[in-house]
């Protein structure tokens, strides 16, 4: 680890639905107790109830007494996960790295804390690094049949409409070099499931590398997300990235 050890701030975002963070959150506030990183942790409130706001603050004091370095931005107009990311990783204008984790615990917490650890430890300038569900076949990934398919599917529409080649690029788990999303912040327009795939492009686009990370991974019920019913508006996502691409190209 460097002498002057990173500083990354990582954000879960959250909306109407505290009792998904809670058991996670108390193994996070755990993890990145003993961690030995430099971690400022955000619960980014994405627009919820005034009940939920509540049970969110006392959750963050709970967190608070494991972890010190922990807090609520609660936001009160819904901007969706991407936006509420993004106004959270712009509270910390000169952060090292800037990450995001799933609030529902299908990654670990010792698996985040492992691709923190992979970005502090990096000795290339500017990269970020994306966990990925079953790259090599190695990890324990469980989810069903068809969470495989929707997760197919949708590769194949990134692949198709805005070419980026990653294996996986909605999993719930990224470090991103600060200084690479300084430089791209400015282009990304998405706030929604895409926000991920606009994400990953602007880096692609900008030649930043991405380095794609195995981790175990297990599914989780009570996913906002049903590819019937959301198709249309994630392919409507994924042709406004490309026409932006387009012409940010021309």
């Amino acid at each position: 680890m460097p002498a002057s050890t990173p500083h990354i701030v990582l954000v879960t975002p959250v909306w109407n639905d505290s009792s998904r963070l809670e058991g996670f959150g108390l193994e996070l506030a755990k993890t990145l107790a003993d961690s030995g990183l430099k971690v400022s942790w955000v619960i980014a409130d994405d627009g919820s109830e005034a009940a939920e706001k509540e049970k969110l603050a006392q959750l963050c004091v709970q967190f608070g007494q494991i972890y010190s370095d922990v807090m609520l931005h609660s936001y009160e107009e819904r901007s969706r996960k991407g936006g509420a990311i993004d106004q959270s990783w712009q509270a910390f204008p000169e952060a090292d790295y800037y990450a995001f984790v799933d609030a529902d615990g299908a990654i670990a917490a010792a698996t985040m804390r492992d691709l923190l650890k992979h970005a502090v430890d990096s000795d290339r300038s500017g990269e970020s690094f994306v966990a990925v569900r079953e790259l090599s076949g190695q990890m324990d990934v469980r989810r069903t049949f068809f969470r495989r398919l929707t997760s197919y599917l949708f590769r194949e529409m990134v692949r198709t409409f805005v070419g980026l080649k990653l294996e996986d690029t909605q999993c719930g788990a990224k470090v991103i070099s600060g200084k690479a999303y300084r430089v791209i912040e400015s282009e990304l327009e998405e706030r929604g499931y895409v926000f991920d795939v606009e994400l990953l492009a602007a880096l692609s686009r900008g030649a930043w590398p991405v380095r794609e990370v195995p981790i175990a991974w297990r599914e989780v019920s009570g996913s906002k997300l049903c590819l019937w019913r959301d198709i249309w508006s994630m392919l409507a996502g994924l042709l406004r990235i490309r026409k932006r691409l387009k012409k940010a190209g021309s």
